[in-house]
């Protein structure tokens, strides 16, 4: 253990810890998931489902990149209408549907590609890769992002994600995440822990204000019953866990994963 001396000597002025951190490490952004998958060759023609699209500007870019077809499926009625709109401005080869990866609308193996971005943290991670490897043709290949917890994240701190952000507990777990997708007959082809690169590089690049995240959690908890008197108290979580998964992911709680898992023939 430090002794009270010890550590106000290694907190004097700037040491050679503190300039070495504050040189970047070139962290990768979140257009490397794309180059990854631009990475594992896909082919003009393929179809590629986007699973949980949101906007759907995924499925559009990665159809006009690689002149792939694309079905974008959400199971969020506006997520489904903003989908719709992005693609007929965007004038693509995307069919759009609604539906949720636990039960896609899809026939068995018509997939090349499943893009599966910040979907399985909420959906039951089984049945979910499960309908995944049922549509994919032999040989076709999911590229998945999931945020998984690390030791760091404490039962009391999971808890309130589960609770504030619709969370899957066990979907949290790379043991289970991973298991699932060996039960669905998909084998891992690579897994990219990513910790807090992403993060670093929003900081870097100005597009995430780390210290407005920290700012606005601080007045929460200063202001907490007025607040929620005012917005009530789901809203005054949804907000909270939004922000904290964010930092938690900066700090080591949370590791967000890339996995490429192919299916078994």
């Amino acid at each position: 253990m430090v002794s009270v001396d010890e550590l106000y000597d290694l907190w004097a002025g700037d040491s050679e810890l503190q300039t070495t951190l504050r040189r970047s490490l070139e962290p990768r952004g979140t257009d490397w998931l794309l180059e990854l998958l631009a990475a594992l060759g896909p082919r003009a023609g393929e179809t590629l489902v986007d699973v949980g699209c949101r906007d759907a500007k995924h499925a559009i870019r990665l159809v006009r990149e690689h002149g792939l077809r694309a079905v974008a499926i959400d199971p969020v009625p506006r997520h489904v209408e903003l989908a719709r709109q992005a693609v007929a401005e965007a004038g693509v080869d995307v069919e759009v549907a609604h539906g949720a990866i636990e039960a896609l609308p899809l026939a068995d193996a018509t997939a090349d590609w499943i893009w599966c971005r910040d979907v399985l943290v909420h959906v039951d991670v089984r049945r979910g890769l499960a309908e995944c490897a049922r549509v994919l043709r032999p040989g076709g290949r999911v590229v998945a992002y999931v945020t998984l917890a690390t030791e760091l994240l404490e039962p009391r701190e999971r808890a309130m994600l589960v609770s504030a952000v619709a969370l899957a507990p066990e979907s949290l777990d790379a043991a289970h995440v991973e298991s699932c997708a060996a039960e669905a007959g998909l084998e891992q082809a690579a897994v990219y822990p990513l910790a807090g690169e992403w993060r670093e590089r929003m900081i870097e690049e100005g597009s995430w204000d780390a210290s407005e995240t920290l700012l606005g959690l601080s007045r929460l908890r200063r202001r907490e019953r007025e607040l929620a008197a005012e917005f009530g108290e789901t809203a005054l979580a949804a907000y909270a866990g939004g922000q904290l998964w964010g930092v938690y992911q900066l700090i080591g709680k949370l590791c967000p994963t890339v996995y490429v898992w192919e299916r078994r023939g």
